[in-house]
């Protein structure tokens, strides 16, 4: 038994929509951008004045003046997520966490969140980018529940758009900021059940999607979104082949890609938009922490006996699913 306590979100606080990315003046418009790619605003921890200015050309100086860092967001998070699942950061064993664009590699961002949370558990990184939600509940289903202490607490957060070229038409209409926290136990019954999960990674396709340290996000976009959309189809129809999956009372959240790409996933499926959660239309693709931030901002929506399919993929290549079922 693996369940779901609480979870948390954060974002900052300034956006971006399509209009500002035209007013650039570097080969889109507002129309393309929503038709192409389905956002109309994105959540940024920099300032638009210093976007407008700099197009970010020197991505070592966005973290210096960004308002927020990822750890900062994962801090936030964190602390929603232990609040709703109704635990205090000392009843936490463990912390485990997904970044895949961290200020500093050492310390981890793991040991740098649970210092800031005055937290002692034992905490260690996880990662892998954009499907770190089905990474982290994997994860902790394959250890032996013996070993597992009582509350693990599970962040993923990503600032990527302090790594993006904003003379890219393409990548600064993507991309946007934020974290996702959630509490998991083996012990406890929370609100949700996992039924089951899965991760896979090729890394012989690790080149298609980087974040360079010191310099830009970087991919092979038509070859992603390719791939994005065939993945998750067959791990959709294979979850749907396994469980009483049922689309007029049953939830599906994807990776936060774009929007247009998530539309050609539940059209494939026929899945109504009523029961397609997602958050990319005004908050951009916030990497890792999209799916989970979705399923954290609908959390009241949630009804007994509901089944939620999650399935994520990204960069390395990866990709993972979830099954939960609502108590």
């Amino acid at each position: 038994m693996l369940d779901i306590l609480g979870m948390g979100t954060c974002h900052p606080t300034t956006s971006i929509d399509n209009h500002f990315l035209e007013a650039l003046d570097i080969g889109t418009n507002a129309q393309w951008i929503e038709e192409k790619i389905g956002v109309i605003e994105r959540v940024t921890t920099l300032s638009a004045d210093y976007i407008r200015q700099t197009r970010n050309q020197d991505p070592r100086k966005a973290l210096e003046v960004a308002a927020m860092s990822a750890t900062d967001m994962g801090v936030e998070a964190a602390k929603k997520a232990l609040a709703q699942a109704g635990i205090s950061v000392s009843d936490v064993g463990m912390v485990i966490v997904n970044c895949c664009a961290p200020r500093e590699t050492m310390p981890s961002e793991a040991v740098r969140i649970a210092e800031r949370l005055g937290c002692k558990a034992l905490a260690f990184d996880v990662y892998t980018a954009c499907p770190a939600f089905a990474l982290h509940v994997d994860f902790l289903r394959n250890y032996r529940e013996e070993k597992l202490p009582e509350y693990v607490l599970c962040i993923s957060t990503a600032a990527m758009t302090q790594h993006v070229n904003y003379n890219d038409r393409s990548d600064g209409a993507i991309w946007g900021d934020g974290a996702a926290a959630w509490v998991m136990s083996a012990r406890h019954k929370g609100k949700l059940e996992v039924l089951e999960s899965s991760f896979t990674a090729d890394p012989t396709r690790c080149e298609a999607v980087v974040v360079d340290s010191f310099g830009f996000f970087r991919q092979d976009g038509r070859a992603v979104r390719d791939f994005s959309v065939r993945q998750t189809v067959r791990l959709v129809k294979a979850i749907e082949e396994t469980f009483p999956i049922d689309w007029s009372r049953d939830i599906f959240i994807g990776h936060q890609a774009n929007r247009t790409m998530l539309e050609q996933i539940v059209n494939n499926r026929e899945i109504p938009p009523s029961n397609h959660w997602h958050n990319v239309t005004y908050l951009g693709n916030q990497a890792g922490a999209g799916a989970p931030s979705v399923l954290s901002m609908h959390w009241d929506k949630i009804t007994p006996g509901q089944h939620i399919v999650v399935a994520v993929v990204g960069a390395g290549l990866s990709w993972g699913s979830i099954v939960l079922r609502a108590r």
